[in-house]
């Protein structure tokens, strides 16, 4: 390509300045929300530690129970992999902890990670300011109290000072030295979570009030991740890792017997949302690349139409002596300027997307981070995009205008033909792809509005949530059951309030509720299998507080009453699976090696998600079970739910100067948290619909206008011989719509293999109908206009034009 084509390209394009507007538009459209939708694939399968730069090639090893669930490893079971793996380069350990830092009456809340000696330097991160822990400082029970603060953190709370090196920094009533800062832009090694601090594993006895874990395997809690050795595969790894731990079965039955453990790729972590969205994105990657060749169909059939303007243009070139090359090369030109500018405003069309979507407030428990960017890879995926489209929509017709005879198009000007069925094709093929896509819309948009009115068996208006951990505080299980019992009564006799309680997990908490495995008198099983289901630990009055109704029972005993036996209550969904015909009330269920007396059923709600089936739990009492965390949830009157988060906080604080109240929202905020999964691509496709829309409209007009053009003479004859106008009208229409019917036709035979057969969603007759209906009508129109431009020629002067 030389200067003068560049030049003659441009001025070319000036010359059609509505429809290269169009063309760039709807590609920089198209082309951004593929790349917004790669950027997420990035930064959860490639990309998954966000700041280690290869980290997709990190795997997790996850112990798993012979019942299925994922158990995480106990601190010493770490050591016995590290000793004997030889399939990893090296391995290492890490546990999520939320920490209280500060002084008294300054104290507030924190995350961080107990790690491994070889944390860091597997990861091969080179420290922003300091050091990083030492391998000695993590070698014995107590170990030494260092730690390792985040870029952020160090930015935010000591102003990027130099001298932060050697200060102390008090953590859970402790004091530690911080000895370095983490690079920018490393969060962590938990996927999609924020982290504030790092400190030696050997620590968790000294932070978490007497913790074991260092000592006893049955206490699990960590996650081991590393790097395979060069030339070692995932199934190698996986044979080396079920050997060792069935070793361990052997040497340490009472904890290891039903363990197993499996090799994963870092994106497939059990814990966390990463193996949904990564479901997820794939399949909306996947649409959206439908929508890109739907909107490369469309362009091409405009740039088709706008090539049989040029024919003239082309011929003079041919006959001056231009050769084929030399045109189909100018009009490639042509179509890559128009392609390149249509990936830059993708480029910035995706830059403004990742930031409104991270700027969506997601309102839970922990610190999630959902930040992504348009890097340098997402970049050159754009541009790629760009060069591919322009390709797709510019070859053929390029190819075509180099093809055509000189003297015929200098003379008349005529389209040469067949072109007219490529662009029926084409044509067809564009409505085939927008109504796949338009029916992928649907079902996103429909699952979200009917997700979002979904009754979750709960009341969610007028509930305010604040949550507190008093892990590391020393005293027992009494001194935690006086510390709620007070709170909740000075919280129930304050104004406004209607209702308090406590409770240990929220349902549709976007990291679930726990599971526990039980016993239950009157139920046997035949295999060597578990019962298990949700639990959560609450306080008398709870379920009345969320609207959940006893259906048989009744509520737990106060908590200051010493001589009810523990107890329990199972929702319906409890007694269907387990209880079959069997009386629930009275009966003894084992559980955390206790027994409890089941004392109510409540109705079913909903727990983890919404869509779920209905799901057995156990609800044990506070009483028996106290936590030392909580959530705090106070009732009152809709609307006014926020005005008691100060009430909340000075009533902790007067109990407990040092203790922080944190992740303070509205029940209704919380439940809408859980939908945002399904709410960003309801939002996308809410836009891009009506666009895809108007494009298909585009489309179809220009191949209509452009094959009514081609026939004036036939409507002057058809007019001439006594057709009506409204006849004319309705035989260009209908000839159109024929080669609609048939993409309608195709994309609903397609849409229906993808999204029930392969997807399993179920059959939604109302979309299947509704969308044709909806593409049927907009295609009617666009060849509506131009067929009745064409009826109100004068037939003499269009048989003059021959």
């Amino acid at each position: 390509m030389t200067a003068r084509d560049l030049t003659l390209a441009l001025r070319a394009i000036a010359r059609m300045p509505l429809l290269a507007a169009v063309v760039v538009l709807s590609l920089g459209l198209g082309i951004g929300v593929n790349t917004v939708v790669f950027s997420w694939m990035q930064a959860i399968v490639w990309q998954p530690i966000r700041g280690v730069p290869d980290s997709g090639v990190f795997h997790l090893i996850e112990p798993k129970t012979d019942n299925g669930l994922y158990a995480s490893a106990s601190w010493l079971e770490y050591r016995d992999l590290r000793e004997r793996l030889r399939s990893f380069q090296d391995i290492i350990a890490f546990r999520m902890t939320p920490l209280y830092v500060g002084k008294p009456g300054e104290v507030e809340r924190a995350y961080g990670l107990l790690v491994s000696g070889n944390y860091f330097s597997v990861l091969k991160l080179e420290p922003a300011l300091g050091r990083f822990l030492r391998p000695d400082e993590v070698a014995r029970p107590g170990g030494e109290p260092v730690v390792v603060i985040s870029h952020d953190y160090w930015q935010t709370h000591f102003g990027g000072a130099a001298d932060v090196l050697d200060r102390t920094l008090r953590v859970n009533g402790r004091d530690l030295t911080i000895v370095g800062v983490a690079p920018r832009g490393f969060l962590g090694t938990v996927m999609r979570l924020e982290f504030d601090l790092w400190m030696p594993a050997t620590l968790a006895p000294a932070l978490l009030n007497g913790s074991r874990e260092l000592e006893d395997r049955s206490v699990r809690g960590y996650s081991i991740t590393g790097r395979l050795q060069p030339d070692t595969t995932r199934e190698q790894a996986q044979t080396d890792v079920s050997g060792i731990m069935a070793e361990l079965a052997r040497t340490y039955p009472e904890t290891n017997t039903i363990v197993h453990a499996e090799v994963l790729p870092y994106w497939q972590s059990p814990r966390g949302p990463q193996r949904f969205l990564a479901t997820a994105l794939g399949f909306l990657q996947a649409v959206m690349m439908l929508l890109l060749l739907a909107v490369c169909g469309n362009t091409a059939n405009l740039m088709l139409s706008r090539a049989s303007a040029r024919q003239r243009e082309m011929g003079l070139r041919l006959a001056l002596g231009s050769g084929p090359w030399r045109i189909a090369g100018l009009l490639l030109v042509e179509n890559m300027i128009l392609a390149l500018a249509g990936a830059a405003v993708g480029v910035a069309t995706a830059m403004w997307a990742t930031k409104a979507l991270t700027s969506v407030p997601l309102r839970v428990g922990f610190p999630v981070n959902v930040e992504t960017s348009i890097d340098p890879a997402g970049l050159a995926f754009a541009i790629v995009l760009g060069i591919l489209c322009g390709l797709t929509f510019g070859l053929v017709p390029a190819v075509q205008l180099a093809r055509i005879d000189p003297q015929t198009a200098v003379r008349s000007g005529m389209a040469l033909g067949g072109r007219s069925l490529l662009r029926n094709v084409l044509m067809g093929v564009q409505v085939a792809l927008a109504l796949v896509v338009l029916v992928a819309a649907g079902f996103f948009v429909r699952s979200f509005l009917e997700t979002r009115d979904t009754d979750p068996g709960f009341r969610r208006e007028g509930v305010l949530l604040a949550a507190y951990d008093r892990t590391g505080r020393s005293g027992n299980a009494a001194a935690a059951r006086i510390f709620a019992v007070t709170m909740l009564d000075r919280l129930r006799t304050a104004p406004d309030v209607e209702a308090a309680a406590i409770s240990s997990s929220v349902p549709l908490d976007i990291h679930g509720l726990p599971s526990r495995v039980f016993t239950v008198d009157g139920r046997t099983r035949t295999d060597d299998g578990f019962d298990q289901a949700l639990t959560n630990t609450i306080t008398p009055g709870y379920l009345d507080l969320m609207g959940i109704r006893l259906t048989a029972g009744s509520d737990f005993a106060p908590l200051e009453d010493p001589a009810a036996p523990p107890q329990a209550i199972v929702n319906e969904a409890f007694v269907r699976r387990y209880l079959e015909n069997l009386e629930p009330i009275g009966r003894s269920l084992q559980a955390r090696g206790r027994t409890f007396i089941i004392a109510g059923v409540a109705r079913d709600s909903l727990y983890n998600a919404f869509g779920e089936p209905p799901t057995p739990i156990i609800y044990f009492s506070y009483r028996d079970n106290p936590s030392r965390a909580g959530e705090i949830h106070v009732r009152t009157r809709p609307g006014a739910e926020a005005r008691l988060a100060p009430l909340v906080r000075s009533i902790v604080r007067d109990l407990d100067p040092e203790l922080p109240v944190y992740n303070v929202r509205t029940l209704t905020d919380h439940v809408e948290s859980n939908l945002i999964f399904r709410r960003i691509p309801a939002r996308m496709f809410s836009v891009l619909g009506p666009m895809l829309l108007f494009l298909a409209a585009t489309g179809i007009y220009a191949v209509s206008a452009y094959n009514v053009s081609l026939r004036t003479t036939e409507v002057g004859v058809r007019l001439a011989l006594g057709a009506t106008r409204a006849r004319v009208v309705v035989h260009f229409v209908v000839e159109n719509l024929a080669i609609v019917g048939l993409g309608v036709m195709a994309g609903w035979l397609l849409a229906f293999v993808l999204i029930v057969d392969i997807l399993g969603f179920s059959v939604e007759p109302a979309i299947f109908a509704i969308v044709p209906a909806v593409l049927l009508i907009v295609a009617a129109s666009a060849c509506w206009f131009p067929a009745r431009k064409a009826s109100r020629l004068d037939p003499w002067v269009a048989l003059r034009q021959e």
